[in-house]
């Protein structure tokens, strides 16, 4: 099967996307690559959809800017379930490598504690593999309720609808170095986003219960702090628990933000 892959770029690292495009070059991969590098400033959303509608081939692949696929067959074990018709989309996991976590400071090691390792994400972008004829089916990705955030559980949340998605043995190491103020930021975004997710009833009570949780003033505080993953880091509660009013404020803003709004603008 044919791919055209789309990775957005907004100053990216030149040496992390270098790599990301030699890695790509040494798949062991028989069929033909589009890569497409999307630079036009649109935000995620609209950089997708740009890549999209102008692919050559029939599956697209989305790829950000700072994730590596972890090995040279990554490509083939990402597609391979397309090959059967009832799946219409394949996800990466997703790693972040403990020695390459361990170089951010305290604060932002104890906030993405649940992040170490390989995770499974329900469908992030970071490398996901979709028929584009599906994508057509469901409207492409929102890029008027999202810029930057949230297009992709909505994305999700459609193409659920139409058909099923894989969780192949395929991943992506996340080479994205943060700080406390941006991993602050990043809540604020993502809660934003799960705002106007709410606002726009994508999500229902009882599937978004427990963001919606956190984004009650004080009692979410305690969500926050029930959140920690141990056996990680367990050094890292500290400094997680003197952090967590910070989180619970940026939370609450963002959240509150996208709700009233209902439109993702963090």
């Amino acid at each position: 099967m044919n791919v055209s892959i789309i990775i957005p770029v907004f100053n990216p690292d030149k040496v992390i996307l270098k790599k990301i495009l030699k890695t790509l070059k040494n798949q062991d991969f028989n069929d033909k690559i589009e890569i497409m590098t999307i630079n036009k400033g649109l935000g995620l959303a609209a950089s997708l959809n740009y890549g999209i509608k102008r692919a050559r081939y029939p599956i697209v692949m989305s790829l950000h800017q700072d994730c590596i696929p972890s090995d040279n067959s990554w490509l083939t074990k990402l597609i391979s379930p397309l090959k059967d018709k009832r799946f219409i989309a394949s996800v990466s996991k997703v790693r972040l490598e403990r020695s390459f976590w361990e170089s951010f400071d305290i604060f932002a090691r104890a906030l993405t504690i649940k992040e170490v390792g390989e995770i499974t994400p329900a469908m992030d972008e970071k490398g996901c593999a979709y028929r584009k004829k599906s994508l057509e089916q469901v409207g492409y990705f929102d890029e008027t309720n999202y810029r930057t955030g949230g297009e992709d559980l909505d994305m999700y949340l459609k193409l659920k609808t139409v058909g099923d998605i894989a969780y192949p043995n395929a991943s992506v190491n996340h080479m994205h170095y943060t700080t406390l103020n941006k991993r602050l930021k990043k809540i604020s975004q993502n809660a934003n986003s799960y705002g106007v997710l709410i606002r726009l009833g994508k999500i229902s009570f009882k599937d978004g219960w427990k963001g919606i949780i956190l984004s009650l003033p004080l009692i979410g505080l305690g969500g926050i702090f029930l959140n920690y993953r141990f056996g990680v880091a367990n050094y890292l509660i500290f400094p997680y628990i003197l952090i967590s009013p910070f989180y619970h404020f940026f939370y609450l803003y963002g959240f509150w933000k996208g709700f009233l709004i209902g439109k993702q603008t963090i």
